[in-house]
């Protein structure tokens, strides 16, 4: 018996049926909305995604991403999870170095945007000295790289990153009838 070779079959769940643009994400109608003017102008501003988990605040960031980038989504998009990689040596090394190099604004007529962007999920689990130094790395690179930081409690960020940036709370996701989520 042949094994299938679909690709998708393979693929988690979450992933499988992950929004694929920023219309697909459900219950969360104010953030598609004021996203939706931001990919219009495609001026998409420093971002903060908060909420409890599960709500779809990783999800819809990378459907934005795929909207904004198209094909050139795996070229502009970097993704960290800051649980795992918290401290200051990751934002010095990693996020410096993908933060400061200038992507031009795609083929002619492509309209994909003259920047990059950086997601930083989890981030209210980074040490403070790695905060500051994310700080002053959106600060320097807000011209090249636009920052999407995601975390559970906007209130453990610092505030000189909280203040540059749209916030965005995401609601908790209403309970189906006879399920249970655990």
């Amino acid at each position: 018996m042949a094994e299938a070779s679909a690709p998708n079959r393979e693929l988690p769940w979450v992933e499988k049926y992950r929004p694929r643009s920023v219309n697909d994400v459900a219950h969360q109608p104010e953030v598609v909305e004021s996203l939706r003017k931001s990919m219009e102008t495609k001026n998409l501003p420093h971002l903060i995604f908060y909420g409890p988990p599960g709500t779809g605040k990783t999800s819809t960031i990378l459907a934005c991403a795929r909207e904004l980038f198209g094909d050139q989504y795996r070229n502009r998009v970097m993704e960290l999870n800051a649980s795992d990689e918290r401290g200051i040596s990751v934002v010095r090394n990693r996020i410096k170095a993908f933060a400061q190099v200038a992507v031009s604004g795609g083929a002619p007529g492509s309209n994909i945007p003259p920047y990059k962007l950086l997601v930083l999920d989890e981030a209210d689990s980074m040490t403070a000295d790695a905060q500051s130094a994310l700080r002053r790395t959106m600060e320097t690179y807000s011209k090249v790289t636009r920052f999407c930081i995601i975390c559970n409690y906007v209130s453990r960020l610092i505030p000189p990153i909280a203040s540059r940036c749209a916030k965005f709370r995401f609601k908790p996701l209403p309970q189906a009838r006879g399920l249970t989520l655990a």
